[in-house]
């Protein structure tokens, strides 16, 4: 932790506790381009939503350094009528590591709470298809009785959900959570932005800072 400082820890919290899922960056792509501002000529975004900020722009060589906003999550795609969700992946989701995580479930009335579920041990064989977490054996829990509780909470069909955990440091020395790819690119594109600026950096070309989307 020695290399950041009270502003760019601040940031760096923030910016990767935010949930910013696969196709659904806006608010993370708010808080990076605020963070630059200051450091930066221009700002812009494209039309998916890929936010770009350039340094010393005009000068007929460019250079871009790019990382990516978004993180993994995932789609409902079933409500049973028992009110358990079933899902399918938004990006990179991996079933193995779902069951007994907790969610965050994103509807019109706001974060709904729930947590991964699936058949316990004790009811699965050792050789059986069901053994091992996959899409067809894991499942969300919201405590509803039935499916029309789950609609009256604002869960429906193509809901997105994230995991319900922030950035942990092991040893001091290491970064856990469920967004550091990788949005930990994101910060460190950010960074190089405010130190050209602090340190009066005269840059012979123009910067192409990108935190890109999809």
């Amino acid at each position: 932790m020695a290399i950041f400082d009270d502003v760019s820890t601040k940031f760096f919290y923030n910016y990767l506790n935010n949930f910013s899922p696969t196709g659904y960056e806006a608010e993370g792509q708010k808080m990076w381009l605020d963070y630059l501002k200051p450091y930066i000529d221009e700002w812009k975004l494209d039309n998916y939503g890929t936010a770009y900020a350039i340094i010393n722009p005009g000068k007929d060589y460019k250079v871009v350094i790019e990382g990516h906003a978004d993180e993994i999550s995932w789609y409902v795609n079933y409500i049973s009528e028992k009110g358990f969700l079933s899902v399918i992946r938004n990006g990179g989701s991996d079933p193995v590591i779902a069951p007994a995580k907790r969610v965050n479930i994103f509807t019109k009335k706001g974060i709904v709470k729930g947590i991964f579920g699936w058949p316990a041990i004790h009811v699965r064989k050792a050789k059986s298809k069901d053994f091992e977490a996959s899409l067809n054996n894991i499942f969300i829990d919201v405590g509803a009785k039935d499916k029309e509780e789950v609609l009256e909470m604002g869960i429906h069909v193509g809901s997105v959900v994230t995991f319900d955990d922030e950035l942990t440091e092991l040893n001091k020395q290491y970064f856990v959570g469920r967004a550091l790819d990788n949005r930990v690119g994101g910060f460190c594109i950010a960074e190089v932005a405010r130190m050209i600026k602090e340190q009066k950096v005269d840059l012979p070309f123009s910067l192409y800072i990108v935190n890109a989307v999809q």
